[in-house]
């Protein structure tokens, strides 16, 4: 059985504050999840 794609993330970016406070918590990222896969995405998680 051939795989195919079921979510196809592309230069996902998210920036957050301004000045000295400017976060790039997501910058180019790009992802493939294929049929069958199983996927876990973590990180720490903080409030500002």
């Amino acid at each position: 059985m051939e795989n195919k794609c079921i979510l196809k993330v592309k230069d996902l970016k998210k920036y957050y504050g301004s000045g000295e406070a400017f976060v790039k918590a997501l910058d180019g990222v790009s992802l493939e999840v294929n049929r069958g896969e199983f996927v876990a995405i973590v990180g720490t998680s903080r409030k500002w």
